[in-house]
């Protein structure tokens, strides 16, 4: 782990086709909210500052990744160089929630140490199939922050995105702040300042 991981943390986002990835994007940067957007296709990169919570200001690029089957070994495939994940479902769809344990062991088998934070959004819509009380079990279960987030009304899209970024930070920071240990270990053991002592000759 470098500097980097410091200074500019990567957000992937993930989930089902169709369950708004886009729009939360959208309304996270302060864009125009559109019913009908066209299906992300690949990968669509945006990037932002953002305060943390010890008032560092850091960079953070944001991959709003298309949902589609055909399409899920590219989206998957920006788990290893982000440091969150925001796994989005449709409270109106059982089904997109039924994914979310899928998608969490696919998350798992790429990246270990990562930061990540579970939305239902659409709780805006008079038609849900999963309820809060159902979504936040769920969580508990899988240690998981929950959000239940419009990108319609902006309801907690900026509180989600401030979750994530700040775990992934911490991980990042302590991820790198492990390293540096052990590479001091390595070196102690190796030689160096704290080497071992060389033996006299005879």
């Amino acid at each position: 782990m470098t500097d980097i991981a410091r200074t500019c943390i990567k957000i992937s986002l993930l989930g089902d086709q169709a369950v708004g990835k886009t729009c939360i994007c959208s309304t996270f940067f302060g864009l125009e909210f559109m019913e009908n957007t066209l299906t992300s296709i690949g990968i669509e990169k945006n990037e932002t500052k953002m305060k943390l919570e010890n008032g560092k200001e850091i960079k953070v690029k944001i991959w709003d990744t298309a949902g589609q089957e055909r399409f899920k070994s590219i989206s998957l495939s920006t788990i290893k160089n982000s440091q969150g994940v925001l796994v989005v479902f449709d409270v109106t769809s059982t089904e997109s929630f039924k994914h979310v344990t899928e998608w969490l062991k696919k998350i798992k088998d790429q990246k270990e140490n990562i930061a990540i934070v579970l939305m239902g959004n659409k709780f805006d819509l008079p038609n849900r199939t999963v309820t809060k009380e159902e979504a936040e079990e769920f969580a508990k279960k899988n240690k998981l922050s929950y959000f239940e987030s419009s990108a319609k009304l902006n309801k907690n899209i900026q509180e989600a995105f401030a979750k994530v970024v700040n775990e992934a930070y911490k991980l990042s920071s302590n991820a790198e702040g492990n390293e540096l240990n052990n590479n001091a270990k390595k070196k102690k053991t190796e030689g160096g300042c704290f080497g071992s002592k060389k033996k006299k000759q005879k």
